[in-house]
């Protein structure tokens, strides 16, 4: 599961844990077929009319015909989960999107309030991008094989994937060594202190601090300032990290797509970006 919560006081996005169980109260779930959401014939079916008419007006159809099989919205108040993606099945084909409709506020004029569901949405579907089927190789393994590249939790990512080249160019043996020894901490509160402080230490390769939690977020939080930023000519890492997208033809067709549906592009995101 790809699921957002709160990480000391970072922003709240999203990380990746296979079978967990559902958070929040549950509001609605629809089964979706090739875009399309499967009514539920109750009430519900009006508020997810409306929000899955806002994914598929924001998000490009391809991806979203060719992997998401699911859709649900919750509530566990605002600022807590923002919202999830999880993968349904062992190779990785079908996905199911959630969102909170507190934090998700379609109703709302506030820049802020639409910008945070904008880079929560933007940065769900690059988990999708990036660790779907044609991305990731699955494996039984429970313990990272370097000689089958890193290992995350729906499997070994594609020498050729897209997260595959980012960890070879990013997450250099010494910075992932690093990364990993903190990884390996029980102690939850500690393990928060030890990877802000990571942060802290390498602020300028990271786009957010959210970001060091572990390379697969480190990749979909640089894909959503790649969306919602303008970067011509990088001269930091976490530059780097942004325009690195702009390599492959395909997703720079998914940014024009995304941009145009927009209710704000924001002028120099990155700059200004902060997760208060």
């Amino acid at each position: 599961m790809i699921r957002i919560y709160s990480f000391l006081y970072f922003i709240t996005l999203s990380f990746i844990v296979v079978g967990q169980e559902k958070v929040g109260t549950e509001i609605g779930l629809w089964t979706i077929k090739n875009g399309e959401i499967i009514l539920n014939n109750n009430e519900s079916d009006v508020i997810g009319i409306e929000y899955w008419s806002f994914i598929t007006n924001t998000l490009p159809h391809e991806p979203i015909k060719q992997y998401i099989t699911s859709f649900r919205l919750y509530t566990d108040g605002i600022q807590e989960d923002l919202g999830g993606m999880n993968s349904l099945n062992g190779n990785n084909s079908e996905w199911q999107i959630e969102l909170d409709v507190k934090d998700t506020d379609l109703s709302s004029h506030d820049e802020k309030v639409i910008l945070d569901y904008q880079h929560t949405l933007i940065h769900e579907f690059g988990h999708v991008l990036t660790l779907n089927a044609s991305q990731i190789e699955p494996t039984d393994d429970q313990y990272q094989d370097n000689d089958k590249g890193y290992l995350t939790s729906e499997g070994y990512a594609k020498e050729d994937s897209y997260l595959g080249q980012y960890i070879k160019l990013f997450w250099k043996n010494d910075l992932l060594f690093e990364w990993d020894k903190i990884d390996a901490i029980k102690n939850e509160r500690r393990k928060l202190k030890k990877l802000y402080t990571f942060y802290l230490i390498h602020e300028e390769e990271f786009v957010t601090d959210y970001a060091t939690e572990t390379p697969e977020e480190d990749i979909a939080e640089a894909w959503t300032f790649f969306v919602l930023d303008e970067i011509s000519s990088p001269t930091t890492i976490k530059e780097q990290k942004i325009t690195f997208f702009s390599q492959f033809p395909e997703l720079i067709k998914y940014r024009n797509e995304i941009r145009e549906n927009l209710k704000i592009i924001p002028a120099n995101y990155l700059e200004n970006y902060t997760s208060d």
